[in-house]
């Protein structure tokens, strides 16, 4: 029982020539979760205001104010398969968070020649309304720092921060900065700082030392190295390097090769919780995801110079301490006329998790023989089959030590026939075989039994037909029929009115009579019957050429190698 919003609003501009501003707003609810993005911290709101004045061409004054609060409850280290089991794919509670924190800053920017001088002042009320003697408390710092350019590719600063309340603040303390950003060639980079600590009465005075090298160089046409390295103290390192390499083997033939690895010891803990290792990390739970250590490297191989024929394979493989992975994946297309194309994918991946083992192996093979007529329209048809192994792994057996496997098989033929504008029907039917193979739960002196096995064949039927009232309104009407070898069948029909207000968005409304849901079904889901209502739009239209990419002009035949005229002339 989770339920809960999250929004984000911006807004940017200039007012006038001489002042810019910015306001933001963002608001997650504790009980919101989506398993399809991070770009969230569940329970936090944040909201703020920027204003930039230039008042000439080397002064500029600015101010600005931030809130943060965090309510709810961090998520919990998950170790072990039952925790795993028992939470799903929500992030288990762990300990709750209840803090806010309000800055304000002013500060001016002075350009002085090649240098810039800005002085901040800074004051922060931090309210921790669980542990109010830990973080809470008001505290107000100025913040002065002076960045100097000595060449084009050498950047040096000084930076001070001072604490002007008596009670210092908890998280930052009195320190001084002297920093070094070097270019050390085109695309590379290196800052190295130096930290000052005073003690305030809340941290140790001491010193701290990092390192941040920052590479992304490409050697040539075909060859790219990248990398990310981080030091503190000399005991906490994080980053990665890694080089691609592409070879092109002959015309239309590459060949891609890319390593890279990653390292990291550093935790982090942040205003919403810790963050650590943990089996799975979706939704509400990303924000929570320690990086770990590992290798990754790839092959792939790309035939693109025939345009009646393309085919790409890669394979890739990562390695860590928390396990190792493979995935290959293959495809090919091509046609044996105009209007008949073949279609071939292969998918295959093993599994690796930072807390869990012994996950399965999944495969994809699909086959599929296409007919479209460049010249018409008026009918299509598609013919496939495909190979599912272990298309959804169920971890729940590992806790007795079982060995899960399931098989699938899958023959459908669709069709699509419009004999003129206003009419258009679609039927589709497919055949199901599936084996679901469970062994290894005890044994007959138990009371288990080494192996079960069970199989089944489904039939799957389904039919619509659309009728165009005119350019703006079509009814639709949909039959679908499960059948399993069982004896168990399943009958489930809608009707359904939609409405154009522009010819690549659509609006309706319809009523399902019973529930027939499969994924091997196309179109909308009818897992329950009732009134429901729907929207399809074309994106790329509605919003102005959103996903739309640049493609290269087909060749019209593949590129030959001639001989030059002095070997053609040496060989007669």
């Amino acid at each position: 029982p989770i339920s809960g919003s999250a929004y984000r609003l911006e807004l940017e501009g200039s007012a006038t020539d001489w002042l810019a501003g910015r306001i933001y707003f963002s608001h997650t609810d504790a009980g919101f979760t989506n398993a399809a993005t991070t770009s969230f911290v569940p329970g936090q709101t944040r909201y703020g205001a920027e204003l930039i004045a230039t008042l000439s061409e080397t002064t500029a004054i600015r101010a600005r104010y931030d809130h943060e609060d965090n309510v709810g409850t961090a998520p919990r280290p998950l170790l072990t398969l039952s925790e795993l089991l028992e939470t799903g794919i929500v992030a288990a509670p762990g300990s709750r968070v209840d803090n806010s924190l309000d800055t304000f800053s002013l500060g001016i920017v002075q350009q002085l020649g090649d240098s810039n001088l800005e002085f901040d002042w800074i004051h922060r009320e931090r309210v921790d309304r669980i542990s109010p003697s830990g973080l809470s408390g008001s505290s107000d710092q100025l913040r002065s720092r002076l960045t100097t350019n000595l060449s084009d590719d050498i950047t040096v600063f000084a930076q001070n921060e001072i604490n002007l309340s008596s009670n210092g603040d908890s998280i930052y303390p009195n320190r001084t900065i002297f920093g070094l950003d070097w270019q050390l060639m085109p695309g590379i980079s290196l800052g190295v700082n130096q930290i000052f600590l005073a003690d305030n009465g809340l941290n140790d005075s001491g010193a701290i030392t990092t390192i941040d090298l920052d590479a992304a160089y490409a050697l040539g046409e075909d060859t790219t190295i990248h990398g990310r390295f981080s030091v503190i103290d000399g005991n906490q390192i994080g980053g990665s390097i890694g080089l691609e390499q592409g070879f092109t083997l002959a015309p239309g033939l590459r060949l891609d090769l890319a390593y890279e690895h990653v390292f990291n010891n550093i935790a982090n803990l942040t205003g919403a919780g810790e963050q650590f290792i943990q089996p799975f990390a979706v939704g509400s739970g990303a924000s929570s995801l320690l990086l770990t250590n590992g290798d990754s490297f790839s092959v792939g191989l790309s035939y693109t110079d025939n345009p009646n024929w393309q085919a790409s394979a890669r394979f890739e493989h990562r390695s860590s301490s928390q396990g190792s992975n493979t995935v290959f994946t293959a495809a090919a297309l091509g046609r044996l006329s105009p209007a008949v194309s073949v279609l071939f994918n292969y998918e295959l991946a093993s599994s690796a998790n930072q807390a869990i083992e012994n996950l399965g192996t999944s495969s994809n093979l699909r086959l599929g023989l296409a007919y479209r007529d460049p010249n018409s329209d008026q009918f299509n048809a598609l013919l496939r089959y495909e190979y599912r192994g272990n298309p959804g792994t169920t971890p729940e057996t590992l806790l007795f030590g079982a060995d899960v496997g399931s098989e699938e098989h899958l023959f459908t033929a669709e069709a699509i026939y419009a004999p003129n504008w206003r009419w258009e029907f679609y039927g589709k039917y497919a055949f199901r075989t599936s084996s679901t193979r469970l062994g290894g739960i005890g044994t007959s002196e138990t009371g288990g039994f080494d192996e079960f096995i069970s199989n089944n064949a489904v039939h799957l039927a389904q039919f619509r037909a659309t009728y165009r009232l005119g350019y703006d309104w079509d009814v639709v009407g949909e039959a679908r029929w499960i059948g399993s070898s069982a004896g168990y069948t399943e009958m489930g029909a809608a009707i359904e009115l939609g409405y154009y207000p522009t010819p690549d968005l659509r609006l309706s409304a319809g009523y399902s009579f019973g529930s027939a849901y499969d994924r091997d079904f196309t179109g909308s889901n009818r897992s329950a019957g009732g009134f429901y209502f729907g929207i399809t739009a074309k994106l790329n239209s509605l919003f102005g050429g959103f996903g739309l990419q640049e493609v290269a002009p087909p060749q019209q035949q593949e590129s030959v190698v001639e001989a030059s005229s002095a070997n053609t002339a040496a060989g007669n």
